[in-house]
């Protein structure tokens, strides 16, 4: 895995949610330097576990921060992560009937979507 393309996915997830280093290291519990170096791609070994917390820090899985992003896609703002989050925690069933109730209740409203 090209610990790069790691390093610049935890950089831009915690530019999207505005939060420091230092701050995403006192979250996951672990160094600055560590995180800095990750986001610069000069940690040749990050462990699973270390991945694992930046990624519950960020509030995003290991796998989209593993994933070599297309350059078009735009990453979903914090309340939506938190929203995509909160449905992905029931059955498909469960989530897609809450999902057609919101889309129904921004319908009512006549948001633009």
């Amino acid at each position: 895995m090209n610990n790069n393309i790691i390093g610049t996915n935890i950089a831009n997830r915690r530019h999207a949610l505005n939060i420091s280093q230092e701050k995403l290291a006192e979250a996951s519990d672990l160094s600055i330097n560590y995180i800095s170096r990750i986001e610069r791609g000069a940690s040749k070994h990050i462990s699973a576990e270390s991945l694992y917390k930046i990624s519950k820090s960020l509030n995003i899985s290991m796998e989209s921060l593993m994933e070599r992003k297309n350059t078009n896609h735009i990453n979903p703002g914090p309340q939506q992560e938190k929203l995509i989050n909160y449905l992905q925690n029931f059955n498909l069933e469960k989530s897609e009937t809450l999902s057609k109730h919101i889309l129904d209740l921004l319908m009512n409203y006549h948001i633009e979507l």
